[in-house]
Parts: structure tokens; C-alpha cells; sequence
């Protein structure tokens, strides 16, 4: 009789135990669209509010010819002296991944930044953005990078 209790206890524990399975095709649609939602707010209220308010507390940030800036505080400030009111920045992601927890994941896709005031072709690039569910299932980017410079699409 303690065998059966002990072998059910210790199934009960594995099983306990075991990650559960998430439906990853919804967690990469909902990427996608906190992604979207996060161009849509910064066409809306500017780069620089956009990139505070999508943020996680523990953000990593990756610019061109600086040191990573880790931190929302650190990403505050460094937005607030910065103007972006003479451009438009906006992105669409094009594929999303999701780790098998359900918790994390990236999108990446093409940006364009459009000046306000030229009549220049507006710039285009590459970008890659880390996201990680909130506890109040929110998603916030924990780190995110993009790159200057794209050609014309290799068909």
C-alpha cells in the first residue's frame, strides 16, 4: 500500500512539474500585435514616448555608436534629450517566435523613418525586438536593435 501512495506521489510531483504546453501561434499573434500597437503609438505620440511606454523595467537598448543602455530610468532620459518632432518613425514587423514557456519571444521586420519637412525618400532598415510577458499579461520589449541601410529586395 506505501509503494502505490509513494509511486502515485512521485507522478504527481513529475507531472506537477512538467512545463505546460502554450499555444505558441497565439503568443507570436499577440507579438505581432503588441509590435504594431508599438508603430501605431509612435506615428501617433513620437518615437520617444512610444519607446518608454512598450518598455520593461529591466530594458536593454541598442543604438548605433553607443554602450548598451540598460534600464527604463536610463531610457527616459536619454529619450527626453532627444527631439523627434521633425520625423515620423514607424515599423512593421514580418515574423514573430516564441520560446515554448510562453513568456518570451522576438518579432522583426522593417522600419522606416520618414522626415517630416523633406521630400527625401524615406530611410529603411532592419529591426529585432525581444519581448517578455508581464505579470499582468502585458507585453513589454526587453531589448531591441535595428540597423540603418536596406537594398533592394534579392528575388
Amino acid at each position: 500500500m506505501k509503494t502505490k501512495i509513494l509511486i502515485t506521489l512521485i507522478l504527481a510531483i513529475m507531472l506537477g512539474c512538467t512545463p505546460k504546453k502554450v499555444d505558441t501561434k497565439k503568443i507570436c499573434d499577440e507579438m505581432m500585435q503588441a509590435d504594431r500597437d508599438f508603430s501605431k503609438y509612435s506615428a501617433n505620440h513620437g518615437k520617444n514616448a512610444a519607446f518608454v511606454k512598450f518598455a520593461a523595467e529591466d530594458v536593454t537598448f541598442l543604438a548605433a555608436n553607443t554602450h548598451p543602455l540598460v534600464g527604463l530610468k536610463l531610457l527616459e532620459e536619454r529619450q527626453s534629450k532627444r527631439s523627434d518632432t521633425t520625423y515620423t518613425l514607424t515599423w512593421e514587423p514580418i515574423y514573430a517566435r516564441a520560446a515554448e514557456s510562453g513568456e518570451l519571444g522576438y518579432t522583426y521586420g522593417i522600419w522606416e523613418l520618414k522626415i517630416k519637412a523633406d521630400t527625401v525618400k524615406p530611410s529603411k532598415g532592419t529591426y529585432v525586438t525581444f519581448w517578455q510577458r508581464q505579470a499582468d499579461g502585458e507585453w513589454k520589449y526587453v531589448l531591441d536593435t535595428g540597423h540603418e541601410g536596406l537594398g533592394e529586395e534579392k528575388k
